[in-house]
């Protein structure tokens, strides 16, 4: 039998590697759809968990209920486990001739081995086995969503934009890495400075001598992740290298009970690493410079999608209605599944928050979207509960409003800055304008929607068409939404205001 690298060499460059690329994309769909029949099938025998228990089919040597539902979940980890194995695989045979379907792979790669996916489908596996079926669905729906978010990353048209926020997102790792070190190695030259060399004893210089070693080494890692980063954070390696060595130097001296130049090393390591630590902090600048423009026409995508799934699902909700009013079975059930639509939209705005709060390309982007995501938690609720009145569609209206409104201000924000500089210094202001703009218009709009929402709310109870319950949740945010425009205002002025003379 041909090996995979046999295969690849023998065929035509070209369209044949992408084929391999293709098929290895494939398999990650199958994973889902795997995990997913699984879910399904043990949803639909929940009910009888008790019975499968007692199954007489057991003791006649036939195949148990949950075996059957195991095997599938095991089907899925063993293709979970060739998938990550021949992503590795394929992406160094394409590392020359196809660069950028291998970092998609090595990435997808990485995404699959950090979140644990096939350890959580053996945990589930366990669970099936053991009958604990309401925690195997848990484990299922987790997984699920995670070669979801797999699957996206494999299929995205722009894998530049992604490679770029793992950059970011290892950057600010690093960050905190280095953070956390300069707060270790200030204790410890602090607990050097206070030693006493003629009182000391050998012991106490034995315990500092393991903190600073244990320090050396968290050096040693930080040093190495930042040298992943390549060129971006290549002087920010250069200095936690030497301070490394310094903390090396120390180790050394404290190993002599030599207390005075343990602390000379150490003060030199603590120089190094808050050098390194401005290096960082202009390479993360530096980043989200490079990433703002391709996360905010990132973002304005995923809002005309939401948009347009928005619309399919409020015309599917009206034209439902009436026989949902009429208790139609049917009707109930479609409705209800419309729930999970409204989920992916959901998913989509929380997706956009999660790049806006990651480049911090927009103050008030993520709460303004979060607003119309907690409207969006509401009618998903609505629809699982069969509920497809004038409310819930008036929900549904308002949330296309707000997602047209917010996209309106991102384009607003995103056109270049023209003539109008010497005009925004003029007024005492400082950056794009136009961002500003958009800024202030976004922060009108949550304005406006929370009185609309607060409006909405006492008409319906006024008009029992919800109970005090239901006025309750949707209430319950709108005094702490206030609070936050307040402090998004403040924070915008601190921003843009020109600094006082």
């Amino acid at each position: 039998m041909t090996s995979l690298r046999q295969r690849v060499r023998c065929a035509p460059m070209g369209s044949n590697l992408k084929a391999f690329v293709t098929c290895t994309l494939v398999m990650a769909v199958a994973v889902v759809c795997t995990s997913q029949w699984t879910f399904a099938a043990e949803a639909d025998s929940a009910d009888s968990k008790e019975a499968e228990v007692f199954n007489p089919a057991r003791s006649r040597g036939e195949v148990g209920e949950n075996e059957r539902i195991k095997f599938g979940q095991d089907q899925a980890e063993a293709h979970m486990r060739e998938l990550e194995g021949r992503m590795f695989k394929l992406s160094e045979l394409l590392r020359e001739t196809q660069p950028e379907d291998a970092d998609r792979l090595l990435l997808g790669l990485r995404k699959a081995k950090e979140q644990l996916i096939a350890d959580q489908m053996s945990t589930a596996s366990d669970l099936l086995a053991n009958l604990k079926l309401d925690r195997a669905s848990d484990e299922q729906q987790e997984i699920i969503e995670k070669l979801e978010e797999l699957k996206r990353l494999l299929l995205t048209s722009d894998i530049g934009l992604q490679l770029k926020l793992e950059q970011l997102r290892n950057l600010l790792s690093a960050k905190q890495q280095l953070e956390q070190l300069i707060r270790k190695e200030t204790k410890q030259n602090e607990q050097t400075d206070g030693i006493d060399e003629n009182k000391a004893s050998k012991e106490e210089f034995a315990t500092l001598e393991t903190a600073e070693r244990r320090n050396e080494r968290s050096g040693e890692d930080l040093e190495q992740a930042l040298r992943q980063l390549g060129q971006l954070a290549a002087s920010a390696a250069g200095s936690v290298s030497g301070a490394t060595q310094d903390m090396s130097a120390a180790g050394g001296a404290l190993g002599e009970m030599n207390a005075g130049n343990a602390s000379m090393e150490q003060t030199e390591a603590l120089e190094k690493l808050k050098q390194a630590a401005v290096q960082l902090a202009e390479a993360e600048r530096d980043l989200k410079a490079e990433l703002e423009a391709l996360v905010r026409q990132q973002v304005m995508e995923n809002l005309v999608e939401m948009i347009a799934q928005q619309i399919q699902a409020r015309e599917a909700t009206e034209s439902l209605s009436p026989r949902v009013a009429e208790r139609q079975r049917q009707a109930i059930l479609s409705v209800r599944h419309l729930a999970d639509a409204e989920d992916r939209i959901l998913a989509l705005a929380e997706e956009s928050i999660d790049l806006c709060v990651l480049t911090e390309f927009s103050v008030a982007f993520p709460p303004a979207l979060e607003s119309v995501a907690d409207l969006m938690e509401i009618v998903s609720g609505s629809l699982r509960d069969a509920r497809a009145d004038e409310s819930v569609i008036a929900d549904e209206k308002q949330i296309e409003s707000d997602l047209k409104d917010l996209l309106a201000a991102l384009k607003q924000a995103s056109r270049p800055q023209l003539g109008n500089q010497n005009a925004a210094a003029a007024m005492g202001l400082r950056g794009n304008l136009n961002k500003l703009l958009g800024e202030l218009k976004m922060v009108r709009w949550m304005q406006k929607s929370l009185h609309g929402q607060t409006k909405t709310a006492d008409r319906l109870l006024a008009e029992q068409k919800i109970d005090s319950d239901e006025q309750q949740r949707r209430t319950a945010p709108l005094s702490g939404r206030q609070s936050e425009i307040r402090d998004l205002t403040e924070q915008i002025q601190l921003e843009y205001a020109q600094p006082m003379p």
